[in-house]
């Protein structure tokens, strides 16, 4: 093994590295190893824990200059831009072994630091005026995009309910655009300018994922598909089996796990709402989830029945897994999900499972990785 002189590093990689690092103890670790290390964060901004990554904010000209003949788009908001959100993982430093989970954005107008519930975009209510980071490691673990309708904006705009951040080519160029899924179930890009629909490929879309490099999206028959930098939608070559469960799907959603995709079937009844003998309408409750596979050998989508240590958090604006020894109180083998801003958790038990929701006091634990004691 040949030896290497650390301190020797080229001065760009240094600081490459250290305005990577994302927290102060980390920041105090990396200058203590030797002079030119140390030197290397002379200018990063200490006082700001998080990697500085400001918004992508678009300016788009109003979609009556550009889509004159497409009545769709006249409810875009013209003010809309793309809003970036954060998940970390944050541990004490003094004990690594366990965390809670945050979720984060900036104010567009303040620039100030905020914090949103994780499995939405509202914000976290803290008891803390102030909390000293020296005590707490803190690494990215996700990010999601969002197309809000206002700086202030918690829910997505209907043009796109789920969205991801693409590279389109544009002659010998590429640039970053957005690729959503509307609530009427379509595909729309936005490059800040232009606005437009893709061609209807698919039957009512409902997620979108950008996979090792490559955009996928779900449509309601279970069928993937894949959108090349060209915007051109083609059909993937496996689907889900109708046969699972007879065609009838609910709300489907990707999931990226130990590197893989796993696609989560969110399973609902209908109940009436009563008064008297007389139904007023009808509202979904989620009663399970079926989670499939790709099984690359057998070259379709098998029904998986155990996650092992892992966990699914199906947040609003995107879908991940984590190690649940890593979180306190997370579950493992389990889906987080949200159903009427209230947290829930199903355990997957061979297929099947139960649904916990944190209104009472003994199933709260379950929920704690979401709840930082320090805030």
């Amino acid at each position: 093994m040949v030896d290497c002189d650390w301190s020797n590093l080229p001065e760009d990689l240094l600081h490459f590295i250290a305005d990577r690092l994302f927290s102060v103890v980390e920041l105090k670790r990396f200058s203590s190893i030797c002079k030119p290390w140390r030197s290397s964060v002379s200018d990063v901004n200490r006082s700001n824990p998080f990697p500085s990554r400001p918004l992508i904010h678009f300016n788009p000209i109003p979609p009556s200059e550009t889509l004159q003949d497409d009545d769709d788009f006249d409810n875009f908001e013209p003010s809309a831009f793309l809003s970036r959100a954060a998940f970390f993982r944050v541990t004490l430093s003094s004990s690594s072994s366990k965390g809670w989970m945050i979720k984060s954005d900036v104010d567009i107008n303040s620039g100030r630091f905020r914090l949103l519930n994780p499995l939405s975009r509202f914000p976290l209510r803290n008891s803390s005026e102030s909390i000293n980071l020296l005590e707490f490691t803190v690494s990215e673990i996700r990010e999601a995009y969002a197309v809000l309708d206002h700086a202030n904006g918690r829910f997505a705009t209907p043009e796109f309910e789920k969205s991801a951040l693409v590279k389109v080519k544009e002659g010998e160029d590429h640039h970053h655009g957005v690729l959503g899924i509307g609530c009427d179930g379509n595909i729309n890009y936005w490059d800040g300018n232009v606005l437009k629909e893709l061609e209807q490929m698919g039957d009512h879309f409902s997620d979108i994922i950008v996979h090792k490099g490559v955009t996928y999206v779900l449509d309601s028959r279970g069928i993937v598909w894949c959108i090349n930098s060209d915007l051109e939608i083609s059909r993937y070559e496996t689907s889900l089996d109708e046969n699972i469960t007879n065609g009838c799907w609910e709300d489907l959603r990707f999931v990226e796990c130990c590197e893989e995709l796993y696609i989560v079937d969110r399973l609902s009844e209908e109940i009436p709402l009563k008064r008297g003998a007389v139904d007023l309408f009808h509202y979904s409750r989620t009663v399970g989830f079926k989670v499939y596979k790709m099984d690359e050998e057998l070259a379709k989508w098998i029904e998986v029945t155990t996650l092992r240590d892992n966990a699914f958090v199906m947040a609003t604006d995107t879908c991940f897994s984590v190690l649940a020894h890593e979180f306190y109180g997370c579950l493992p083998n389990s889906i987080y999900f949200t159903e009427n801003r209230w947290p829930m958790v199903f355990e997957l038990k061979n297929g099947n499972g139960s649904i916990i929701t944190r209104k009472s006091e003994s199933s709260k634990s379950s929920f704690e990785m979401f709840f930082p004691s320090f805030l």
